[in-house]
């Protein structure tokens, strides 16, 4: 059939086409992300088991490679706020990343449950 006769063009049929691809190929991305579980490295396994112990207001910093096993960690709980819990357990961090002559930065790991760690 004609697309003239239709009433349309192909070029308007195509472009169409494209959008609702790309509009499907979107959904599909924001619902692998929102499926991804919010569960720890499996190297931290014994680390992440202790830090949920922790009282609230809780984060955790690791320095290193998780990938590698290679890594230190600091975790502090129990803080009047947030930012309490993530400066002390990033000095925490510091002091152990120190001791072991570990070169890598400490970076936040998780802050109360959720992990924010860029590497999940």
């Amino acid at each position: 059939m004609n697309p003239e006769t239709r009433g349309g063009s192909a070029h308007a049929d195509s472009s169409r086409f494209f959008f609702v691809c790309a509009l499907l190929a979107a959904a599909l991305a924001a619902a692998a992300c929102a499926a991804k579980p919010n569960t720890p490295d499996p190297n931290l396994a014994m680390v992440w088991r202790d830090y949920r112990k922790l009282p609230d207001q809780r984060a955790l910093a690791i320095a290193g490679s998780l990938r590698k096993d290679r890594f230190v960690a600091g975790a502090s709980g129990g803080h009047q706020t947030m930012p309490d819990a993530e400066a002390a357990a990033l000095r925490e961090c510091r002091a152990r990343r120190l001791a072991r002559r570990q070169q890598a930065q400490c970076q936040l790991y998780a802050i109360g449950d959720e992990i924010i760690w860029p590497g999940n």
